[in-house]
């Protein structure tokens, strides 16, 4: 992107009687940046365009006299829907986005957009802050970790839903800084790209099954169902129910597919089938539960994004009391070595 002043930020700045400092500290940019903007020497991303604006009590439209927008890339591939509404982060120079759940209209989803797509780029709202970290996984314990650090700013976190097997993709792509894995102990994939490896938790795979079905062992509920909700074939619990499955001789029903373990257990509740997901997202939607596998959670971390600000925070988070009390409350997780590192011979 490349947005220039219409009028002189030094201009703005001074109207304001802000020094160089003044404004990059209300903007939460370098000094040296706002140097650069003005001397003509840069143009600022978008998020720091904004912000410049913002501080200066104006639009960046007006100030840099454009709507900004910027190329962007989906965290996990595929194209950009126009009109879609997105959240948004930062990857090394490029800005990464995720789809909202439900389109963002959904609940306390309407505060949540970062920008939204026009013609295969991001306009980004006025005051939004792209994530300094982005994270893909299936763990909904991720969303909790991305809330802790909402407000963190270079410590801040894109937490985006995705099947292990679609997270190691985007990791191995570049397109985000670390990717959730799990499985069985021993049957973990294989990173794609060097990696820091952290342990996250211990839970059970299996089936939500509505409290009124009295079918509860999964070959009665592959003979008896009408279809089982499941999981995209890149999503370890989609394999761990198929393992399941075979053993018993009993080819499973066709069912919908749901986007995620919390998606999965909310369409059992509502139609009264049973589901491909964890204990904790069961106990969440007063499902009972099916076990099928004991899983291995980690979050493995591309080496070359270790030093980020943000990787230390999501650590530090990782092993706080903040979060494992928040876990607890939720039940079906084994938070034992959480946030521990784990070496490659494990």
């Amino acid at each position: 992107m490349a947005i220039m002043p219409r009028r002189s930020l030094r201009t703005r700045r001074i109207e304001h009687g802000l020094t160089q400092g003044d404004l990059a500290a209300r903007a939460g940019v370098s000094r040296q940046l706002v140097a650069a903007v003005e001397a003509g020497r840069n143009a600022p991303a978008v998020d720091a365009a904004l912000r410049l604006a913002a501080a200066l009590h104006t639009t960046a439209e007006a100030l840099f006299g454009e709507t900004p927008t910027e190329p962007a890339t989906p965290a996990l591939g595929g194209g950009l829907a126009d009109g879609a509404a997105v959240r948004a982060g930062r990857v090394g120079d490029r800005l990464v986005t995720s789809e909202l759940t439900d389109h963002g209209v959904a609940g306390m989803g309407w505060a949540k957009p970062d920008g939204t797509v026009t013609g295969g780029v991001v306009r980004l709202f006025p005051g939004a802050r792209p994530a300094a970290t982005v994270i893909a996984g299936c763990d909904p314990a991720l969303g909790l970790v991305e809330a802790l650090l909402e407000r963190e700013g270079p410590c801040s976190l894109l937490a985006v839903p995705a099947p292990t097997g679609t997270a190691l993709a985007a990791l191995d792509a570049g397109r985000v800084h670390g990717a959730v894995v799990h499985n069985l102990r021993d049957q973990l994939p294989q990173p794609p790209v060097p990696v820091n490896r952290w342990h996250l938790a211990r839970w059970q795979v299996g089936l939500g099954i509505p409290t009124r079905r009295r079918d509860r062992d999964i070959a009665a509920l592959l003979r008896g169902a009408p279809g089982i909700v499941q999981r995209d074939a890149a999503a370890s619990s989609q394999q761990a129910f198929l393992r399941a499955a075979a053993a018993t001789g009993v080819v499973p029903p066709v069912g919908p597919i749901a986007s995620g373990h919390i998606d999965a257990a909310r369409i059992a509740a509502l139609t009264g089938t049973a589901a491909v997901t964890t204990e904790a997202a069961a106990r969440c939607f007063g499902l009972a539960f099916t076990p099928l596998e004991d899983h291995t959670v980690e979050i493995w971390i591309a080496e070359q994004w270790a030093e980020l600000p943000g990787i230390a925070a999501l650590g530090e988070v990782l092993t706080s009391g903040a979060f494992a009390e928040r876990i607890a409350r939720v039940g079906g997780y084994d938070l034992t070595g959480c946030g521990a590192p784990v070496s490659a011979a494990a």
